[in-house]
Formats: structure tokens, sequence, C-alpha cells
């Protein structure tokens, strides 16, 4: 399967580039990046770099500010593909750094996610996991609904970078709503621990990907269309969907013109995006846009010989 021959490339990539790379959370992060990138040619993928994009929301528990602010993520990721019929499913993740060892995460009970904890940002989590209304804070521009309408919770999702043992690195994922804070943090700087439930499920008709132990079965779920939430015109569940789809997929086109705009970048693949993602809704030049990962995830040939672009 395409999906598999996706995830071993991705880890073989990622082993090399963040074993390379300071143990820390930017570090790990643009050391996956560059994972990724590595992987244009065989595979239909990728990047843009982008710059920080903060929301306001209403803050909830005893740890968190009224009137909260933080980043709605570090990466919004975008998988698609055109056939048989044209599917689209798009996750903000956010990239998190444990010390913690994270041992036993692939073994265990099948289907279970294991109990594991580790700590980081409440306020962030909170935005991912409740997923309220929010309010962009210049320059960053978004629909206040572009968490809360969403129909599938892996909208908002993070990864966990962990050490194994000296420049050997792990990576973990989950939907943010799998995890809850342990105990009863006072502060926002606190751990979060994975809830009892298993690593898929199915709502509304979707099959989504709660947990995925390691990068491998994160890349694989990725490739088979299986995190995020889904924005394509078809099989929308109601009104309110139907609308939050539109809106998102024209939010998506202001990004990605404004991601071609300010880089001279003649991107194929995010001009194929654009010629499937119509919408009603358009929004203004955007000249901050979010870090951005594309990927069609459409069967093709693989061929080793294929290098990246130069």
């Amino acid at each position: 399967m395409q999906s598999v021959k996706f995830a071993k490339k991705l880890a073989s990539a990622w082993s090399a580039e963040s074993s390379k790379s300071n143990f820390s959370e930017v570090q790990q992060f643009r050391a996956l990046m560059r994972s990724f990138a590595s992987l244009r040619g065989p595979f239909n993928i990728e990047e843009f770099h982008g710059m920080k994009h903060q929301v306001v929301f209403n803050g909830r528990g005893s740890w968190g500010r009224p009137s909260a602010r933080c980043e709605i993520s570090d990466l919004l990721i975008v998988s698609y593909k055109k056939n048989p019929e044209f599917q689209a499913r798009v996750t903000f993740l956010q990239a998190k750094k444990s010390n913690e060892k994270h041992t036993s995460l692939c073994g265990g009970l099948a289907h279970a996610v294991p109990y594991t904890d580790f700590k980081a940002n409440l306020e962030q989590w909170d935005l991912l996991s409740r997923r309220p209304n929010v309010l962009p804070y210049p320059p960053f521009d978004c629909h206040p609904e572009i968490l809360s309408g969403a129909i599938l919770p892996s909208i908002g999702s993070l990864g966990v970078f962990h050490r194994y043992s000296g420049k050997n690195y792990g990576f973990f994922y989950m939907s943010a709503d799998s995890v809850e804070p342990l105990s009863s943090p006072k502060r926002k700087h606190a751990k979060l621990k994975t809830k009892t439930t298993t690593n898929y499920r199915n709502l509304h008709g979707y099959t989504e990907c709660t947990y995925a132990c390691c990068l491998p079965t994160f890349a694989k779920a990725l490739y088979e269309l299986e995190i995020g939430t889904p924005i394509e015109p078809q099989n929308s569940l109601s009104k309110k969907d139907k609308n939050y789809r539109n809106t998102f997929r024209g939010w998506l086109r202001t990004v990605l013109y404004s991601h071609l705009e300010m880089t001279d970048n003649n991107s194929e693949l995010a001009r194929d995006l654009l010629g499937q993602i119509d919408s009603e809704y358009e929004g203004g030049f955007m000249s901050e846009p979010p870090s951005l990962l594309l990927l069609n995830c459409d069967e093709i040939e693989f061929n080793e010989q294929r290098q990246p672009d130069t």
C-alpha cells in the first residue's frame, strides 16, 4: 500500500534528521518538517513556512485566563485525494516536547490507547480539545468557528516528541480531546494524561485516528485520510456543516494564494488543490499565513529513483 511506503520513508527520514538535531521542541519540529520535505519526488508533498498565528478565546479551568490568547497550532496539515472523488481532511497540529520516558507506547492491548502523561500548556490544549469560537489576533485572520464548526474533534491535535535514549527520538500523536489534565492543576503549565479510549473511532460515518504510538503509525493514518475533519463539499451532515466546509475551503484558498504570492512559488501541488476547493467565501490577502503541509494521497507509481526538485 502507498500509505505503508509513505510511513516507512518518513520514519527513515525522521531517524536521520532528528538525530542531527538538539532535543528541543523547535529543533525536533524543524527536523520533522525537513523529513516531510525530503519525500518530495516520490510523493506529492509540499511544505510552506509560516508565521505565528494566534487567537483569542474564553478560557476555562482554574488555570485558564478569562480572555486567553495563544497559537492555534504549529502546523496546518491538509491531506487530500482526487480519486475516485475529491476528499480532504484538515488538522491543526500543536507540537510538544516531553522529557518523560515513553517506552511502551506501541505495546499493550490492540486498539487501546496506553496510559502516558506529559507536560503541556493547558491553554493550548483547551483550545484544541474544547474547540470554542475564537477571535483571530492580527495579523492572523480566520473565521470564528474555524475549530468549533468542525464535525470531527481531530481538527485539533497534538504531536509529542520524546527521547528513547541518546540521539534516538520518538514521536506520538493524538486528537487533542483524547487527553485530559492529570489531577487538578492550578497553573497552565501542567501534565496531560491519555484517556481510557481506543485509537480509532467512527463519527458521522468517518473513520478517525485518535492516537498513534509512533511516527509511522501517524504517517499511515495521515495518508489514509484518517486524521482531521473533512472539508469536501459532498456528504455534509447539515446546513451548518455545509457552511463550515465552504468557509474553510475559502479560507484555505486565501492561505494558499498568500503563500504563493509571498514566495513567488509556482507550486503545482498548491495549484492542484486550489483547483479542487471551490468556495463562495473570499478572504483578503494574509500577510503572515500559517505554516502549512500539503499531502496528496492518490495512489501513484512509487519510484525510488525520483529526486526532489532542486
